[in-house]
């Protein structure tokens, strides 16, 4: 081998390395691209699912209180029975 053919064999193979890591650049690029839109309907996901509890939150608040209020009036009815009889 005489070296201009030895220099084009460097030159090509050092194109090839140079093409192989752009491919394996851009398929990396392709797979974080994936993640991060599987990402963002994971978090939109995640905040439906934060909004739907403090949705049950607050009625299980209001719940509690209806509750609340429904046994004080038991007691006063009990209590009016108590001195009616």
């Amino acid at each position: 081998m005489d070296a201009m053919s030895l220099y084009w064999l460097s030159m090509g193979g050092a194109m090839l390395m140079v093409a192989v890591m752009a491919l394996l650049l851009w398929l990396q690029w392709q797979h974080i691209d994936v993640q991060k839109r599987e990402l963002m309907v994971l978090r939109n996901l995640l905040n439906s699912i934060g909004a739907v509890i403090r949705q049950l939150e607050l009625e299980r608040k209001e719940l509690t209180a209806g509750l609340r209020a429904e046994r004080a009036h038991v007691e006063q009815l009990q209590r009016k029975l108590l001195l009616v009889q």
